[in-house]
């Protein structure tokens, strides 16, 4: 529970009983600022699932005490901040940032189909380029999300990323507003300088293979096989890998490996990063071969059976965080980030557990205002992702 500030963002969060005293916490360190704190406008404010109830009265509360009119958010199972983060306990992350006014806009939508949010968009777009489209929504069943994010990337043409609400009970987000549908969220122009990173949870256990016939969640052929068949036949051969290179896998891992860490991955169509979408397997029936999986599949689709735990997580993360310092060093001559947001996997945090994401982010990127939140999907690129981390720098 500290307070970290930079020349132009600030962030501080704490954990607590109730909404109240957990908001009091986190309001007692943001009182600290210099006597210009007056020049913060924009709040991104995260809300730990056990206060989803009160998001409104926790937003109201930020608004009035810190005079920041204009606040963005979302709940999750689990919140990040510098060094630390909180799981499955009454806690709020918040980062403050100032701008110059015409540099950001807030908006609010279902269906990203209401014409007065269009009109805004708009005109906001007559002066202004957005660069990054920062977006939370909720997992509700009547709008596809994919669609959603497709149609918001269209609307303002910009780097769109986030994530969707995460939660026991109640999903919501907020953009000085509370929605429990659509997206909501803010875009930044291309005056702010940033930086975006994602980082894979997953690795493949085999080559990737082409889905030869498909309709709606059900893989019926895969390779021309029956798709059990071929998810057998890579698990033989990871297996038969470790082996070789001296990391013997048991029954029980091959046990552990069916129970959940094995998944599917699509890879993301003119990624230069070899990106890959992870969707989760629904069923498995060994006397059919089928195999059902999270999205829809048609024919010709390419996918790869990929494998997660806490080592291939944090081994990805600090990759991907090494890459990201050194690409901004080359390009500007010094690494100097003001800000961050990070936006990570529900299912990085178990329990009252999590990876140790942030000890490896502080470690890399360093000591700097940060906030974020563990989300029932990831966004990057308009596009939806699961297992990952993503990291956005204010530079």
């Amino acid at each position: 529970m500290s307070l970290y500030t930079s020349e132009k963002f600030a962030s501080a969060s704490a954990a607590g009983t109730d909404w109240r005293d957990t908001a009091r916490a986190v309001l007692e360190q943001l009182e600290s600022l210099p006597a210009d704190k007056d020049h913060y406008n924009l709040g991104i404010l995260y809300i730990s699932d056990h206060l989803a109830e009160d998001a409104g009265s926790i937003v109201t509360l930020f608004r009035s005490v810190t005079g920041i009119e204009h606040w963005v958010g979302s709940v999750g199972m689990g919140l990040c901040a510098t060094g630390q983060d909180y799981v499955d306990t009454p806690a709020l992350s918040v980062m403050v940032g100032r701008f110059d006014p015409d540099q950001f806009h807030l908006f609010s939508s279902v269906t990203m189909q209401t014409e007065d949010v269009r009109d805004s968009l708009t005109k906001w777009k007559r002066t202004h380029t957005p660069m990054l489209v920062l977006t939370h929504g909720t997992p509700d069943a009547e709008n596809d999300p994919e669609q959603l994010l497709s149609t918001l990337e269209q609307e303002t043409y910009g780097f769109v990323t986030g994530g969707f609400a995460s939660s026991h009970n109640q999903h919501l987000h907020f953009s000085d507003e509370l929605f429990t549908e659509g997206l909501s969220g803010v875009i930044f122009s291309q005056d702010i300088p940033v930086a975006s990173t994602i980082a894979q949870g997953c690795v493949p256990i085999g080559p990737e293979h082409t889905v030869t016939r498909g309709r709606e969640g059900i893989i019926e052929t895969l390779d021309d096989r029956p798709p059990f068949e071929v998810f057998a036949e890579d698990l033989r051969l990871y297996a038969a890998s470790r082996a070789e290179s001296g990391q013997a896998i048991s029954e029980s891992d091959l046990q552990d490996l069916f129970q959940g860490q094995v998944h599917i991955a699509f890879p993301v169509p003119g990624s230069d990063q070899q990106d890959y979408m992870v969707r989760n397997i629904n069923g498995i029936d060994p006397d059919s071969g089928l195999i059902a999986v999270a999205k829809d599949v048609r024919s010709s689709q390419r996918l790869v059976f990929v494998h997660q735990n806490i080592e291939t997580q944090r081994a990805g993360l600090s990759r991907t965080l090494l890459a990201l310092r050194k690409r901004i060093t080359d390009e500007n001559g010094i690494f100097n980030p003001q800000g961050a947001l990070y936006i990570s996997c529900a299912a990085r945090c178990s329990g009252k557990q999590s990876t140790g994401d942030m000890e490896v982010i502080k470690e890399i990127i360093g000591e700097i205002p940060l906030t974020g939140f563990y989300a029932n999907g990831e966004i990057s690129n308009h596009h939806l992702y699961g297992y990952t981390g993503i990291l956005i720098l204010f530079l």
